[in-house]
């Protein structure tokens, strides 16, 4: 069932100034817990040229309106735009102001609407608790007598929970027969003090038969297993037999064909000896429901067949997914289709595959979707990423589809821990306008944020953390950011207020490469800090970018910007050339401990008070201006990000 996003439209009122000809400029309004997109869509006769700016404003309860961040214009008759830092579970009051240099129908006028914030969720009591067990049996399912989790989940109704006790589940591949609902969900979770562990693999002891090399071979249950472990530790999937026998890639692994599983482990030791898993289910959870909720579960091991994963959302909205764990799955969770609102918060997803060989996962080894992804088509708006760890993957995580979403996709990721990514920590590649990144951490990545492309845009990244870029099996050097690809061009890209350290030697503050086309990259109040390289490098200028009020610093290593195959040893020498970095500072950044991750700010440090205020991004400043980077210092305390109001 589709529900409907929370959304106001409203009608057009023309200043009396106005030219007669009447707009036809609708405004939706779409809440999230602490942000609101904004889209406007113009009549085809309403700025028929293109050059029409708009500016919105905002308030709730009646105070004075206060300014956001403009819109961003993202095709002839559509503007589309964020407010941040908003409270959960408020109205908003929200206006847009045209002016149209030609004077036409939209110069002047606003269009007006008011529209509520998320209310933080909750879990409600249940009207019933059927409880599970791993060896349950019998209808009773109750505290004393627990059930099949099969048969729980089928009796639970609206508003029930179902409570697994702890133990191991080898079991999958459940669809679940119906929903829950507003104020009612389905919990599924695990009993409190006792750990419950949802297990894709095979529970059977298999033997192996030595081959020769080091390669051993048995017969497995089910046919086409796509996940290996021996002692915890992911086998490489191998796409041939002589491959395996090679060991092309360097890591021990696998090869299954069938029924049949070679291995080859380290040192070439016998798997007989070794903890072995082999994936028998495809995935825990098939869902096509609205209010089914996950809590303080662990899945694993789910990887049997294509496309596995843990929890598969398609066509399901409302549903949450809290303080579990996904351990060594092909895909933690999935989501596709016209999936609303799902929230995904709280949890761990790992991996052991951080070291791999890079090149491996373009020549057939298909691991690189990490714990989250977006797949195509994926329709859905308003779904949260917040407050989870991302670690030991190739790629940690992916939140828009390839291609085909909604008219935006208003996806929320914050403060969420990524590291160790042999490749990006997160991928915000593909159909993505209005979505939203602010106060993550990565570290220990070779690229931090991929934007390769953003098709239609505007995507914002404010105050992330991203430090030691460029690490992982591979011969490249890292960026917190990256831009470059070989398909369509991106939309507009915003930065604001990110911490970015290479740490590592020979990579670079900010690396802009080609290929690749974009409307706009726009940065403010960055920290770009390069280690014996340079704190920016663009190869790429053909493509429209613009910096400012950032610090510029690589402590003096050599040249300070490689712009366009120039080498500048001054931040003067830069600015003077190409019109960036006017207002940017070149000082050393005063970190509190950058060498233990602490990015915050020490008194004295020269980015106090050096940024630029941005009307709705940074107006809670304190001191005389913004501070660069990610954190606000205070006074009281240096360890403070802004907004504040977040709760």
């Amino acid at each position: 069932m589709k529900t409907q996003p929370l959304l106001t439209l409203t009608f057009l009122f023309v200043a009396a100034s106005a030219l007669p000809a009447r707009a036809a400029a609708s405004l939706e309004l779409y809440g999230t817990f602490h942000a609101m997109g904004v889209i406007v869509t113009l009549g085809a006769a309403d700025d028929p040229d293109g050059d029409a700016s708009a500016t919105v404003e905002y308030r709730t309860g009646g105070a004075a309106y206060r300014a956001g961040f403009p819109l961003t214009r993202t095709s002839s008759t559509r503007f589309v735009g964020s407010l941040f830092w908003l409270t959960p579970g408020t109205t908003y009051e929200v206006r847009v102001t045209f002016a149209d240099p030609d004077g036409g129908p939209l110069n002047g006028t606003t269009v007006s609407s008011s529209a509520s914030t998320r209310t933080e969720i909750a879990l409600p009591t249940p009207s019933h608790a059927y409880y599970a067990s791993p060896t349950g049996s019998g209808g009773a399912c109750i505290e004393t007598a627990p059930c099949a989790l099969s048969d729980a989940l089928n009796q639970a109704q609206a508003g029930d929970a179902v409570i697994l006790r702890g133990g191991v589940y080898y079991q999958g591949e459940f669809a679940l027969p119906r929903s829950g609902s507003a104020g009612a969900p389905i919990v599924i979770r695990g009993y409190a003090g006792e750990t419950a562990i949802l297990d894709g693999g095979d529970p059977a002891t298999f033997a192996w038969t030595a081959q020769d090399g080091g390669v051993y071979r048995t017969t497995v249950n089910v046919a086409d297993p796509h996940l290996v472990t021996a002692n915890a530790t992911r086998l490489m999937p191998y796409t041939s037999l002589s491959d395996l026998q090679n060991l092309v890639w360097g890591t021990p692994g696998f090869y299954a064909t069938g029924t049949t599983v070679y291995v080859r482990l380290a040192g070439d030791a016998d798997p007989n000896t070794a903890t072995m898993v082999v994936s028998r289910y495809n995935h825990a959870f098939y869902v096509e429901q609205n209010y089914i909720y996950w809590v303080n579960l662990t899945f694993r091991h789910y990887g049997q067949g294509d496309y596995a994963k843990a929890i598969y959302l398609n066509n399901a909205s409302d549903n949450l997914v809290q303080g579990c764990t996904f351990a060594i799955n092909d895909l933690g969770i999935g989501i596709k289709r016209d999936s609303h609102r799902n929230v995904i918060q709280d949890s761990t997803f790992y991996d052991t595959l951080f070291d791999w060989n890079w090149d491996a996962f373009y020549a057939g080894i298909d691991l690189s979707s990490g714990g989250i992804r977006f797949y195509d088509p994926a329709t859905g708006r308003g779904n949260v990423i917040r407050r989870n760890t991302f670690h030991d993957y190739f790629d940690g995580f992916g939140v828009c589809p390839a291609s085909t979403g909604g008219v935006t996709n208003e996806t929320d990721v914050y403060e969420n821990l990524v590291y160790n990514a042999g490749d990006d920590g997160m991928e915000t590649d593909g159909q993505c306008s209005n979505v939203r990144i602010w106060r993550n951490t990565f570290h220990d990545v070779l690229m931090g944020v991929s934007l390769a492309p953003v098709y239609t845009g505007p995507v914002y990244a404010i105050r992330n953390v991203i430090y030691r870029t460029g690490v992982g099996n591979n011969n490249y050097t890292g960026s917190p950011f990256k831009f470059n690809s070989g398909y369509g061009a991106s939309g507009a890209m915003y930065l604001f207020h990110n911490t970015a350290d290479a740490a590592l030697p020979g990579n670079n503050g900010l690396y802009v490469k080609s290929p690749g086309t974009w409307a706009l990259i726009h940065a403010r109040n960055n920290a770009w800090i390069g280690d014996a390289a340079y704190a920016i490098e663009n190869y790429n200028t053909s493509q429209p970018i613009n910096l400012d009020y950032d610090n510029v610093w690589n402590n003096n290593s050599g040249n300070l910007v490689r712009w366009n195959n120039v080498n500048y040893a001054t931040l003067s020498a830069f600015a003077s050339a190409t019109g960036q970095e006017t207002h940017g500072r070149s000082v050393a950044p005063g970190f509190a401990n950058a060498a233990a991750g602490d990015y915050t700010l020490t008194v004295g440090s020269s980015m106090i008070d050096a940024g630029l205020v941005v009307s709705g991004i940074n107006d809670d400043y304190a001191g005389s201006a913004p501070d660069l980077g990610a954190f606000e210092y205070h006074s009281d305390s240096a360890r403070v990000y802004l907004p504040l109001l977040l709760k």
